[in-house]
């Protein structure tokens, strides 16, 4: 009878035991490491080629990039540790076993011998210590999930950054190209009016200096575009994959966000969805619970136990079992409990002090990103008024100096006034474009409606 209730007990526990996953905890972590913000995507493991949209590029990146499969692999981890936290709650059953030959000076002829034992722990009570670290777990895997969240938001805002600034950069190259056409066109008429005999041969010497100058900012403009593309290659997973074009007309972050209200309410907003300032806020939760666990430590627990064993040493056979309570009351740890009391409470302190910090950065990133906004708007309106003129006063001046009117000095300074007017305008565009992408990021406000203004989703 007692073996057959010992082997009944086995399969009941042992059963949901070797179960993938009893608790139900990894159903609650994302399937993919780009699930929390773009729920339905498919990665895409192929080299990137052709144009790309930036929804397309930060779809690859939050699915290759390193960083956003190490917080999504984090919390994997945390639901583990979960799982764990969880199963204290259940009894614990081991089985042994045994099978020897033996011999005596007794029975002086060798026999064979077995015995098999079950046994069953389960704790009653333990004044809240596995309530507490059951807490904790839940803390740390919501802290982890929070943390996932933040990381997966900031490689998304590197990449719409590295996105604008590989257009910020080809744009760089066409304004440089545009400088050194101006600068040839300034060498040639000096050249034409030094072998007329209506300018000095300074003047040449000069437009050529200045035109070698031009030349080499090509060049480097052109490096720049190279390393500005190997940097959105490296965030959608490898360096090496360039085969692919940005556009330029992208609607992305066009829509300005609204900055009508006080900069207060916008801080205390950006603090109520800040997913790195919930991860603190979930982490200070977690080392509280480490302080109850700590405390439940050194106070007295209750188990319940059954042990059943049979045993055979060569003919003789015999069965026990026994079933009871164990209370545990530890006298004296050597101060251990103490300290370890302390040690908890100064982790909480600490977490906490984190919080403050992660709330503080959170409010400065807002007012830094708010002005940010505010000034790139203000200069986009002026940056086409820059170029027109930058523009008449160029083509004034080149006009002047053919016709004999002016000097070279005037034409290479509006040369350089309208390559600088370009570049402005260029940093201005595509600048406000990151401003608010900044913005929405400081505000925990940076969702996927930012890649897909109204309209636009379905035509990738």
């Amino acid at each position: 009878m007692n073996v057959r209730f010992s082997l009944l007990l086995v399969l009941l526990v042992s059963g949901p035991a070797f179960a993938a996953d009893p608790f139900k905890v990894f159903e609650r972590t994302p399937p993919t490491p780009a699930a929390e913000l773009r729920p339905f995507a498919t990665c895409d493991a192929s080299a990137p080629a052709g144009p790309i949209t930036l929804a397309q590029a930060v779809e690859r990146a939050l699915c290759a990039n390193p960083a956003t499969r190490s917080t999504w692999l984090t919390v994997r981890l945390r639901a583990a540790e979960l799982g764990q936290a969880y199963s204290a709650y259940l009894p614990g059953v081991t089985v042994s076993g045994s099978r020897a030959r033996a011999g005596s000076d007794v029975l002086p002829n060798d026999r064979n011998a077995w015995q098999f034992g079950l046994d069953a722990q389960y704790l009653l009570f333990d004044f809240g210590g596995r309530a507490a670290r059951r807490d904790a777990a839940e803390s740390l895997l919501a802290a982890a999930r929070a943390s996932h969240d933040a990381g997966v938001r900031q490689v998304y805002l590197q990449t719409v950054s590295a996105y604008f600034g590989l257009l910020t950069a080809q744009g760089a190259v066409a304004v440089a190209r545009e400088a050194e056409a101006s600068a040839l066109a300034a060498f040639e008429a000096a050249s034409a009016r030094v072998a007329a005999g209506t300018a000095i041969p300074f003047d040449r010497l000069q437009a050529k200096t200045v035109y070698a100058q031009r030349q080499i900012d090509r060049i480097r403009a052109e490096a720049a575009a190279a390393q500005a593309l190997g940097t959105l290659a490296a965030l959608m997973g490898d360096a090496r994959q360039t085969g692919f074009s940005v556009i330029d007309e992208e609607p992305a972050f066009s829509q300005a966000p609204d900055l009508s209200g006080p900069l207060d309410a916008l801080i205390d907003a950006a603090r109520d969805r800040r997913p790195d300032l919930r991860a603190a806020e979930a982490t200070v939760r977690a080392r509280q619970a480490d302080v109850r666990s700590a405390k439940a430590a050194g106070k007295p627990s209750l188990s319940a136990f059954y042990d059943a064993q049979r045993q055979n040493g060569g003919g003789l056979a015999s069965t026990s079992s026994s079933i009871g309570v164990n209370l545990t009351i530890p006298l004296f740890t050597g101060y251990r409990s103490t300290y370890e009391v302390a040690a908890a409470r100064t982790q909480a302190e600490l977490a906490a002090t984190e919080r403050d910090r992660v709330a503080n950065q959170v409010a400065l990133d807002v007012w830094q990103a708010y002005y940010k906004v505010k000034s790139e708007t203000e200069a986009d309106r002026r940056s086409g008024e820059l170029v027109d003129s930058a523009v008449a006063a160029e083509r004034l001046a080149l006009g002047r100096y053919r016709a004999g009117l002016g000097i070279l000095l005037d034409v290479l300074s509006a040369q350089a006034n309208l390559a600088l007017a370009r570049q402005t305008q260029l940093q201005t565009r595509l600048g406000l474009r990151v401003a608010r992408a900044e913005l929405a990021q400081a505000m925990g406000d940076l969702s996927w409606d930012w890649l897909e203004p109204s309209g636009q989703e379905g035509k990738r």
